[in-house]
């Protein structure tokens, strides 16, 4: 799967624009099955209306100031509390995407990237939530670089 940058509409949600800042930035990347668009929202809160209830299909992520001027970027995906089967087939889901969708995040985020390349080698960490415990972790997923198209 490839990510296309015709299938992805950004909105920066003030004070956020697209050169920082970089403290307290949050995306939320959701899609619509029909279409196939990807829609990502910056801004200094999580956009909570654009996520579907029932799907909890969204990627949310952060950046964690780690040092001076030094950050690790934080994603967060909802695999859920259903049975263990819906939540393998979720976490799988999910990992399967998870390249394409950083790929977005970070094409619709490439003016701050290009304004600050030190935060290309920000690592990235996915925390998967769920209740069944071997889907609730930490995994690290590279760094900004090794998704930059």
């Amino acid at each position: 799967m490839e990510f296309d940058p015709s299938k992805l509409e950004t909105t920066f949600i003030p004070p956020m624009t697209p050169l920082g800042p970089i403290e307290g930035r949050k995306y939320t990347l959701t899609h619509s099955d029909t279409t196939g668009m990807l829609f990502l929202d910056i801004g200094p809160e999580y956009n909570y209306s654009a996520i579907n209830e029932e799907m909890r299909d969204e990627l949310l992520g952060k950046y964690k100031r780690y040092g001076y001027n030094s950050y690790i970027l934080i994603f967060y995906a909802y695999v859920g509390d259903s049975d263990y089967f819906a939540a393998s087939m979720k976490y799988g889901a999910f990992k399967y995407h998870l390249p394409f969708a950083l790929q977005a995040i970070f094409y619709g985020d490439k003016e701050l990237l290009n304004e600050n390349d030190f935060l290309l080698d920000t690592p990235i960490y996915v925390k998967f939530d769920s209740e069944i415990a071997i889907f609730d972790n930490y995994e690290n997923y590279g760094y900004i670089r090794d998704y930059i198209l």
